[in-house]
Order: C-alpha cells, then sequence, then structure tokens
C-alpha cells in the first residue's frame, strides 16, 4: 500500500465542474508559457487541485500525460495554504521537460 504522503488522495482534487467553474469565474489568474494559473480561497485548511487541457492540445495520450506530470509536480510542491487551484494547461507544455515545468509551478506558487 502506497504512503499517504506519496499519493495526491481524493480530497486533494476539485472533482465538482460548478467548482472549478467557480474559480474560473471568481478567482485570481496567473500566467506562464505553459499553464493559467487560476486560484482561490477554500476555507479548508489544504490546497485542492483540478488541471484542464483542450482537445487543441493533443490526443487523448497527450492530454492525460500532461496532466498526470501536473500533478505530479503539485504533488511535490504543496504547500497546504488553502487554495482551490486550476490549471489550465497550454500547447507548449506537451514539449517542455518535466524539470521546466516544475520551475514554472514554483514560480507561482512563490508569488501567492
Amino acid at each position: 500500500m502506497p504512503r499517504p504522503d506519496r499519493t495526491l488522495s481524493g480530497k486533494r482534487r476539485i472533482k465538482k465542474s460548478r467548482e472549478i467553474i467557480e474559480v474560473f469565474k471568481r478567482g485570481k489568474r496567473k500566467e506562464t508559457p505553459y499553464f493559467s494559473f487560476l486560484y482561490r480561497r477554500n476555507n479548508l485548511g489544504y490546497d485542492r487541485l483540478a488541471v484542464v487541457v483542450n482537445r487543441k492540445f493533443g490526443n487523448a495520450v497527450k492530454r492525460n500525460r500532461a496532466k498526470r506530470r501536473i500533478r505530479e509536480v503539485f504533488r511535490l510542491l504543496r504547500r497546504d495554504r488553502g487554495y482551490d487551484i486550476v490549471i489550465y494547461l497550454k500547447p507548449p507544455a506537451r514539449d517542455v521537460d518535466f524539470q521546466e515545468l516544475k520551475k514554472a509551478f514554483l514560480s507561482v506558487l512563490e508569488g501567492l
């Protein structure tokens, strides 16, 4: 059985579309070359994540791989400040290496 700190549990994901839409409407936005970072306070005491990828990004394999990579970066860098975070991936994220993606994510987190 995996250790709890090595997984991204269900409570750390935003699953309801209305909650994602709420972050899009009322949240703040930060841009990177690879993704749009939208965030909003959630009063839960821990961060939650949703990853949104448009079909123009690529086929299902490319979209799912990109989502897995973002979730892994979030898992590694989470700070638990009580935000709902929605990541909207841009096409340049397809070809970037993991370390560059991690660096972009960290630069946005430091600005919160």
